[in-house]
């Protein structure tokens, strides 16, 4: 258990695969409010690390100090207990702390700590770190890297978006707004709509195509949630939602008209205040024809392959 120390703030650890630094960038400005200029953010916000794909695990802040001396007392006067626990050291480009010194700092700290320490299964990961001239000690929460699991649905396609994607797709439409209504309209076989959920967000699938959208109901319910998906054509959607999420069809093996995909736009400014839509090309005129402004835009690249997610109002 943890003695009655006052949270002093996060510290998230982030990471991205080439490619995706557009996209992790926007991400964490939705959810954190502030631009990420390194692969570290500090904040005051409470946000669940297995929530996004590019938080790689968060320090609870505990202790902080300008010096490790000035640390150390402060763990020293308020120590922590545990049943079984583990130090790591938190490294980061341009640090100057060197290995010895690192494990021998994480020593003097860790005899600090009540409980014991193990190095194999403890119950609790303890996190050091200097960063900008100041060291900071807390608990420490890898990602537990769940959305992983989801990249072996009982039905998917291969042209779908990556599950990757679709969690920051996820959490651009959620943001910090649990109560936001969306609609994912032309949901496909529910990447986006299960993503969406998983992070706890309020959302429901429409899918035109029986057979599509029973293998939808069935990746839900092969993750436990109830079955939030509704047949029918777009245009036929009489409520209005916060957000619509569109994953733009293309027609891989039968070429959809431009003019069908306008009218999937128009269709989402009728039914939604705001639009998250993934593209393969970017659409910012025809965006602007359905009535969209732009609010932010990224790109998600694979190779040679580029998704634009563009955030409209």
């Amino acid at each position: 258990m943890i003695n009655e120390v006052p949270i002093q703030g996060y510290l998230y650890v982030i990471n991205y695969a080439e490619g995706e630094e557009s996209l992790c960038k926007l991400e964490m400005k939705v959810l954190f409010g502030q631009e990420l200029t390194d692969k570290y953010l500090f904040s005051p916000i409470d946000i669940d690390p297995s929530r996004s794909v590019f938080i790689k695990e968060r320090l609870t802040i505990l202790y902080r100090h300008e010096t490790y001396e000035g640390l150390y007392e402060q763990v020293k006067a308020n120590p922590l207990s545990y049943e079984t626990f583990k130090c790591l050291f938190l490294r980061f480009k341009g640090q100057t702390v060197e290995y010895k010194e690192r494990l021998e700092r994480l020593k003097r700290v860790g005899f600090l700590i009540g409980g014991e320490a193990d190095m194999y299964q403890p119950k609790q990961l303890l996190g050091l770190t200097e960063l900008n001239g100041e060291w900071f000690f807390g608990t420490l929460e890898p990602n537990s890297n769940e959305w992983v699991t989801h990249e072996n649905k009982p039905h998917s396609y291969s042209f779908s978006l990556s599950v990757r994607v679709s969690r920051a797709v996820a959490n651009l439409a959620v943001g910090c707004d649990l109560t936001k209504r969306i609609i994912d309209p032309c949901c496909g076989a529910g990447t986006v709509v299960l993503e969406v959920l998983t992070v706890g967000g309020n959302i429901v699938g429409n899918e035109l195509n029986p057979k599509v959208a029973w293998k939808a109901e069935e990746n839900l319910k092969h993750y436990g949630y109830e079955n939030v998906i509704q047949i029918g054509d777009i245009q036929e959607i009489q409520e209005h939602y916060d957000l619509a999420i569109v994953d733009l069809p293309y027609g891989h093996f039968n070429p959809i008209a431009p003019e069908i995909q306008q009218m999937i736009m128009n269709e989402a400014r009728r039914i939604a205040d705001q639009l998250i839509i993934v593209t393969q090309v970017k659409m910012d005129e025809q965006l602007k024809e359905a009535g969209f402004e732009i609010v932010e835009q990224c790109e998600a690249v694979k190779g040679k392959f580029v998704r634009y997610i563009t955030m409209c109002c």
